[in-house]
């Protein structure tokens, strides 16, 4: 496996019980995850729609280095997503639950920004 199919992987899987949490979970068990308020759950169903999306990008890109491709445009907006989140938390959250996460944002992100700077080497197999 790839170093770069391993950050897809690990990515992947930390993303399917976030989608399961904001698509189901009670608004009150969310506003005390996330530190918001608020009687809607309407945004959290739409995070994880989002969170869908992202999902089916990845498991494509995982497809695409599995066969020793580069997903460039998918390199990309995992980078957006993953720094802006890291930056927006550690930016304008005070809550110690999401302060922590920002650690796990910021690590997918400079693993992506290190497949962008050596794509021959985030692609080639390590393992096996």
């Amino acid at each position: 496996m790839s170093p770069l199919a391993l950050l897809l992987t690990v990515k992947i899987l930390l993303t399917l019980p976030l989608i399961g949490l904001f698509g189901f979970a009670t608004n009150a068990r969310l506003n005390n995850l996330t530190g918001q308020w608020g009687q809607e759950p309407l945004i959290y169903r739409l995070y994880a729609v989002a969170l869908s999306a992202l999902l089916v990008g990845y498991l494509g890109a995982l497809f695409a280095v599995l066969d020793l491709q580069v997903p460039w445009g998918m390199l990309w907006v995992g980078l957006v997503s993953n720094a802006g989140a890291a930056l927006m938390i550690v930016t304008w959250s005070c809550h110690p639950r999401l302060r922590r996460s920002a650690w796990a944002f910021g690590t997918i992100a400079a693993g992506l920004v290190i497949a962008l700077i050596f794509p021959a080497q985030a692609i080639s197999p390590v393992f096996g």
